[in-house]
C-alpha cells in the first residue's frame, strides 16, 4: 500500500503531484505513447484545475503533447499533407500565412488559442494593417485549414477559426479593396504614351492585349505561340503561369498550370488591334535577335519575353507599370494638364483586366459574351467585380432620361 504524501499545510498530494523546493507543485504524467509531462502551479488549487484539464482531454482523446504545438509548427504539417487546392490558391494562402500569421500569431500554442484571440486577430488586421474583408477571409480560409488538420489529429476540439468572421464581415462589409478601371481619357494618354518611341514603347503590344481582351496577367505569361491563330483571329487559352518565390532560397520557380476555372479554358477573339499588336510582337523580336530562353514543364515559345528571352511575370510587369505610371504622372504635371487630366493613377496588371470589362460595358456589349471573354463562372461576377461605371458614362446614361421626357412632349 503506498503511503499517503502531504505538501506543506497537511495538503494530502494525489498520484504525480509534487511540491516543490521553492513551494509551489508540479504534476508530472506518462501519456498514452510513454512520453512524460509536467505542468506546474503556484497553488495546490490551480494545479488541480490544469489536472482536470488534462483529464478531460485524455478521456476526449485529445493529445496533450500535440496542444503544445504551435499554429506554426502545424502549417509545417498542413504543407505537407494538403490536398484538393489549386497551385495558384495555395502560392496566394502560404503568401498571407508568411506575412500576417507566421511571425507573431503563428507562435501561438494551440491549446492557447481561442475564438476571440482569433477574432481579434482578424479585428487587427482590417484596423491597423490595411487589409480588406476580402483579404481577411482568405487568411481565415488558410488558417481554417491548417487547425482542421490539427482536430483529426485529436490535438483540438473545435475549430476557433468558426464564425470568427461573421460579425467582423457585417461591420467592414466597405473594407474590400477596390480596383478601379482606367477612365476613358487616362486609358487615351496611356495608350498614346506606350506609342512613342522611348524606353516602355517595347511594352505597347503586350499592354494592348490586356487593354482588348481582358486576359489575366498569368494567362499572358503563359500565352504561346501556338496558342494564337492568326487564321482564325483567335488565342486559345489553356495555361496560367505561375510564380512562385521559395522561402529561404534565392531566386523562383516557374510552373504551368490549367487556367483558374474550367471557364477560364476558352478562345478569344482577336480584334485588328490585338492582331497589330501580337504581330509587332513578332516583328519586334524577330529584328532584334529575341529567342524564348526559357522551357517550362516542357513547354517554350513563350509569345511576351522582355530583351533577354526571359518570361513577362506579374512582378516584373507591375514593376514596369508602376515605373510608366509615374512618368506619366510626372509629365502630366510639367505641363499641367493633358487630356483633362492633372494627375495619373498608379497602374497595376490587375487594373488592365478590370478596364477592358468596363470599357466593354460602355460599349453597350453582351455581358454574357463579356462574361465569357474573361472566362468568368458567372455574369454576376463580371457585374459587381470588374465593371465601374465612368463618370462621363454615367453622365451619358442618365441623359437618356432627357431624350425620353423630350419624346413625351413632342
Amino acid at each position: 500500500m503506498l503511503k499517503a504524501r502531504y505538501a506543506k499545510g497537511r495538503i494530502r498530494l494525489k498520484k504525480g503531484e509534487q511540491q516543490r523546493p521553492n513551494g509551489t507543485f508540479a504534476y508530472r504524467w506518462t501519456d498514452r505513447y510513454g512520453s512524460r509531462h509536467a505542468v506546474y502551479a503556484k497553488t495546490i488549487k490551480e494545479l488541480r484545475v490544469k489536472e482536470e484539464a488534462i483529464l478531460k482531454d485524455t478521456l476526449d482523446g485529445i493529445q496533450s503533447l500535440g496542444a503544445n504545438a504551435t499554429i506554426n509548427s502545424y502549417f509545417v504539417i498542413w504543407q505537407k499533407i494538403k490536398s484538393g487546392i489549386r497551385q495558384t490558391s495555395f502560392i496566394t494562402y502560404h503568401k498571407l500565412y508568411q506575412r500576417y500569421i507566421e511571425p507573431k500569431f503563428g507562435k501561438i500554442m494551440l491549446k492557447d488559442l481561442t475564438y476571440s484571440k482569433v477574432v481579434l486577430f482578424y479585428k487587427d488586421l482590417l484596423e491597423n494593417h490595411g487589409l480588406g474583408i476580402s483579404s481577411v477571409n482568405n487568411i481565415n480560409v488558410v488558417l481554417s485549414m491548417i487547425l482542421n488538420v490539427a482536430i483529426r489529429d485529436g490535438v483540438l476540439r473545435t475549430n476557433p477559426c468558426t464564425g470568427a468572421l461573421k460579425e467582423l464581415k457585417r461591420k467592414y462589409a466597405g473594407t474590400k479593396k477596390e480596383v478601379k478601371a482606367l477612365t476613358q481619357a487616362e486609358q487615351e494618354v496611356f495608350e498614346d504614351f506606350l506609342k512613342r518611341p522611348g524606353i516602355f514603347h517595347c511594352l505597347y503590344p503586350l499592354i494592348t492585349v490586356m487593354l482588348y481582351t481582358g486576359i489575366r496577367v498569368g494567362e499572358l505569361g503563359g500565352m504561346r505561340w501556338a496558342d494564337v491563330d492568326f487564321e482564325k483571329n483567335q488565342i486559345e487559352i489553356s495555361h496560367t503561369l505561375v510564380f512562385e518565390e521559395k522561402p529561404g532560397q534565392k531566386g523562383s520557380v516557374f510552373s504551368l498550370n490549367p487556367p483558374k476555372t474550367k471557364t477560364s479554358e476558352r478562345k478569344i477573339p482577336m480584334n485588328p488591334k490585338v492582331r497589330d499588336a501580337l504581330l509587332r510582337e513578332k516583328n519586334r523580336q524577330l529584328a532584334n535577335g529575341i529567342n524564348c530562353n526559357v522551357t517550362i514543364d516542357g513547354y517554350s515559345d513563350f509569345v511576351f519575353l522582355d530583351d533577354n528571352g526571359s518570361l513577362f511575370h506579374y512582378k516584373k510587369l507591375n514593376h514596369r507599370l508602376a515605373r510608366i505610371s509615374t512618368a506619366i504622372d510626372n509629365e502630366i504635371k510639367s505641363n499641367g494638364t493633358v487630356n483633362g487630366l492633372t494627375s495619373f493613377p498608379h497602374v497595376h496588371s490587375h487594373m488592365l483586366r478590370h478596364t477592358f470589362a468596363t470599357r466593354m460595358r460602355e460599349a453597350g456589349a453582351d455581358i454574357k459574351a463579356t462574361a465569357d471573354i474573361m472566362g468568368h463562372t458567372e455574369v454576376e461576377l463580371t457585374l459587381n467585380t470588374y465593371t465601374d461605371a465612368s463618370e462621363d458614362f454615367k453622365r451619358q446614361e442618365i441623359a437618356l432620361l432627357d431624350v425620353l421626357d423630350s419624346t413625351k412632349v413632342g
